[in-house]
């Protein structure tokens, strides 16, 4: 069983995670159109799950391993259908009406169920990392990155194999609602191009649905576990880990500024040009990050102030 950290550092858990929160009302308040204030304030984006889940991984440790991927499993295969029942019952009755609000908020294309098994789900791996940094061996560094990357195999096999039992392995607007799903956008705008075979996309790639979910942490877990092993167990710290750090570093920032470029992109080019401009888009913000990090220690950005919460809430 997690033993729960000391009061200290769950100050620390809750502050951080209502300073990610704070962030993510802000980024609603500016992108949100379509919902008048103070409605437009909620809304499941990233930054907000994000600050979520320090709090859900937080309580959540005090269970035992098997009984955090019991509640892992439970979120990702049976909310699904709570959250189509919300939908449906939302113009109904009012208390569905404001749980609807809450738990899918009034931007449709990301919610709290089932994304909560992913933070369920990162305690138990999490702790397999912090268990070998402990005992500072090879032998538990070989054993913790061992576990990382079977795990990651086997979602990534059971995320692949849930469609064919799910509601059809291709999505299309006949299956799935473009209103309720916004998302679905996608479909439509690879029609506009060339490749006009495309019909639809696999029902792994649409967010939300338990293969999505699966894959999404198995491909995470195998490459958590490639690097980890790299690193820290052969000891090799190359070009292109040190990249991965500089993103790291910045995630938070980054959510912001990408969104500033968005518009440059999106349904505004063609598949063949969208992607070597999008390498470019990446490596010209990776220089910028660089620059900003060596010459003005990243200040004032979103993770500068979180890691000056983090120190000042340390001493």
């Amino acid at each position: 069983m997690g033993s729960i950290p000391e009061r200290s550092n769950r100050n620390i858990v809750l502050i951080q995670g209502f300073f990610m929160i704070s962030l993510g009302i802000v980024f609603n308040l500016i992108t949100n159109t379509s919902s008048h204030f103070p409605q437009n304030l909620w809304g499941w984006n990233i930054l907000v799950f994000l600050g979520f889940s320090q709090f859900i991984s937080y309580y959540i440790f005090k269970l035992v391993r098997w009984a955090r991927f019991a509640v892992g499993l439970s979120i990702i295969f049976f909310t699904p259908g709570i959250r189509e029942m919300l939908f449906l019952g939302k113009d109904m009755n009012p208390i569905i009406d404001i749980l609807y609000f809450i738990i899918v908020s009034p931007l449709p294309n990301f919610s709290l169920l089932p994304y909560a098994s992913i933070s369920v789900f990162s305690t138990v791996f999490g702790e397999f990392i912090y268990e070998s940094i402990t005992l500072n061996s090879s032998s538990a560094n070989l054993h913790s990155t061992s576990s990382i990357l079977k795990y990651g195999a086997f979602l990534l096999i059971c995320g692949l194999l849930l469609p064919f039992i799910d509601v059809g392995f291709i999505i299309t607007g006949d299956n799935f609602d473009p209103i309720t799903y916004p998302f679905i956008d996608a479909i439509p705008i690879l029609k506009a191009f060339p490749t006009t075979f495309v019909s639809g996309i696999p029902i792994f790639l649409y967010a939300g649905t338990p293969s999505n979910l699966f894959i999404s942490m198995g491909v995470a877990l195998l490459v958590i576990g490639r690097k980890y092993y790299r690193k820290d167990v052969l000891q090799k710290n190359k070009l292109k880990l040190n990249v991965i750090s500089l993103f790291g570093k910045s995630s938070i920032t980054l959510f912001f500024l990408q969104f500033i470029f968005l518009p440059l992109f999106y349904q505004k080019l063609l598949l063949l040009i969208f992607i070597p401009l999008l390498i470019a888009y990446i490596i010209l913000l990776g220089i910028f990050l660089h620059l900003w990090q060596k010459y003005g220690n990243s200040i004032p950005s979103f993770d500068w102030m979180l890691n000056k919460i983090d120190e000042s809430l340390k001493k």
